[in-house]
């Protein structure tokens, strides 16, 4: 080929397979105060779409780059459909000066090198607009387990719109929400202010030092005109401000705690309400009972569900599935667990519930307290001589073969009636004195528990409700794992070994401990769980003292 007619043809394919040019570069505004973010906007039109992956590190010398939004519009020009691919970029100066923006690669093009123009704010223009954070910690040295109440105020003499604070955080802590924002006016330094504040709460598991990132407000205020008495619109300021950082000092659990479980609180209460118990108990009957904690500084999850045990050969106790929340009342979470229990007699004499005890910290006088409710006794009465041997005759000396007269006649007339009692206290006799009954109320007990639970979860993740998954898919993890103390998700992540599950937990956690308001989805979550429910719990442990399925199936394998 010619070498005139090569040049031609490379010319024509690098026309039509020029990935584009870069059409635009601007920055919105140009001028901007300390504290202010500006807008850098890149626009490329193209015939093949794609979003380059911008290299924006020249940019770190003299900004900070808070957020990168791209998207893609078809136009029409000239009879020519492009691809216009567009990003904008929220940059923060981080001096004063004249700034420079170099050039950002785009595909196989540049942008052209910008300049923005950054000024110093006045003592005048402080006084009259004046915006900024400041943020606290209550208690600053926390005790691991115990939470921290987190505390942010936003501070304004001048009108804020359109804004949005994040909290400070640090990874692997456990948030709560902390109630609503509150709202009032202050004076500072002889300024009246609006304060917005907010509050989180803070659990760290694990003792050491815990740097918490700065609380930051983005929002918009109104620009003040250049001359006085224009009347051409002024766009208002986009401004950053953040907080000082704080740090925490998680302290361990004293050595002098002697507890079995490290719960640390303000206050601890422990209650226990019987229901109706009748005077004249006998074997076979039942008491019931709702056993109550609550705890000022604790969350409800925190709280232990294994207090009261009682094994005896006079009387068995069946617990049902704990109930927990967590409520604020004024600056403070309130954490609630509430149980009831069924004691079951089967012999007669005395019968003893023991002590039930629960030993927690005053974090308040830093000395270790003790709940307790005293024990109780009653006393059951043995069934009715009449009914648990209906043979008085035989120990009479007579022969019941030939009784005669009316007690023969009575007898004969309620043997019905006597043969159902004796049929029901056998029954009644075989369920208590074998395994079999505390068998059969623990499945009867787990499988309704686990259905409620079900049902909830299904409810949140179907509403997209990330605080209601949370709860009910850490019920879901005490369920599989009773013997652990399954408080978080990622507890659950590290017991699965279900990747696809724990992917969905990831995201929940995120989803959860996300800076801006989340629009997590549940129904992938909620898929994965009814897939893995089936299955046997992971980490499944038989009892070994569990009898047989009545009703085996030859041929077929358990799950």
């Amino acid at each position: 080929m010619h070498p005139v007619s090569k040049i031609c043809l490379a010319l024509l394919l690098a026309h039509f397979y020029s990935p584009g040019q870069a059409q635009t570069a601007i920055l919105q505004p140009e001028q901007v105060f300390e504290g202010d973010i500006a807008e850098l906007v890149i626009e490329l039109d193209s015939k093949i779409p794609s979003l380059y992956a911008l290299d924006l590190a020249g940019l770190e010398t003299s900004f900070e780059v808070l957020n990168v939004q791209s998207r893609i519009a078809r136009t029409l020009e000239a009879n020519e459909l492009f691809n216009r691919m567009q990003w904008k970029i929220d940059i923060l100066p981080r001096r004063s000066g004249r700034l420079i923006i170099p050039p950002i690669k785009v595909g196989s093009v540049f942008t052209p090198e910008l300049s923005l123009e950054v000024s110093r704010q006045t003592p005048a223009l402080i006084a009259r607009q004046d915006v900024f954070l400041e943020v606290e910690a209550q208690p600053q040295n926390p005790y691991a387990g115990q939470p921290a109440r987190i505390i942010t105020r936003l501070l304004h003499n001048t009108p804020v719109s359109d804004g949005s604070i994040l909290e400070p955080g640090a990874d692997g802590l456990e948030v709560y929400r902390s109630g609503r924002d509150s709202r009032y006016s202050i004076n500072r330094n002889g300024k009246e202010f609006n304060v917005l504040e907010r509050s989180i709460v803070l659990v760290a598991q694990s003792a050491g030092a815990i740097n918490l990132s700065p609380a930051s407000y983005r929002g918009l205020i109104q620009q003040e005109a250049v001359a006085a008495g224009a009347e051409s619109t002024v766009p208002p300021r986009r401004i950053y401000r953040d907080s000082e950082s704080l740090r925490l000092q998680v302290r361990h659990p004293p050595a002098e705690f002697s507890g079995n479980t490290w719960l640390p609180a303000r206050q601890l209460n422990i209650s226990r309400h019987w229901d109706a118990i009748a005077e004249d108990l006998k074997v076979g009957d039942s008491l019931g009972f709702k056993l109550t904690i609550e705890a000022r500084g604790l969350p409800g999850e925190t709280l232990p569900s294994d207090l009261v045990t009682g094994r005896s050969d006079k009387f068995r106790m069946y617990p049902d599935q704990a109930a927990r929340s967590s409520k604020y009342q004024g600056d403070e979470v309130i954490g609630r667990l509430e149980q009831r229990f069924a004691v079951v007699v089967s012999q007669p004499g005395e019968i003893t519930l023991p002590a039930t005890i629960l030993k927690w910290w005053d974090v308040s006088e830093d000395v270790e307290r003790v709940a307790r409710l005293e024990s109780r006794t009653f006393r059951v009465a043995n069934l009715p001589q009449k009914w648990s041997d209906p043979s008085d005759s035989s120990r009479a000396g007579l022969n019941p073969a030939l009784a005669t007269g009316p007690a023969t006649v009575s007898l004969r007339n309620h043997w019905p009636w006597i043969a159902l009692v004796a049929a029901s206290i056998t029954g009644m006799a075989l369920l208590f004195r074998t395994p079999m009954r505390r068998q059969l109320s623990r499945k009867i007990s787990s499988k309704l528990a686990s259905r409620r639970n079900l049902r909830a979860l299904r409810k949140a993740c179907l509403a997209n409700h990330p605080q209601n998954a949370r709860r009910e898919m850490l019920e879901w993890g005490r369920q599989r794992w009773p013997a652990d103390n399954i408080n978080s998700l990622k507890q659950i992540d590290a017991r699965t070994g279900f990747p696809q599950l724990d992917e969905e937990l990831s995201r929940l956690d995120r989803a959860l401990y996300a800076k801006h308001s989340s629009s997590w989805q549940g129904q992938r979550l909620w898929q994965l769980v009814m897939a893995a429910a089936p299955r046997r719990p992971f980490g499944f442990d038989p009892d070994p003292d569990s009898l047989p399925g009545l009703y085996p199936q030859r041929g077929l394998s358990t799950r």
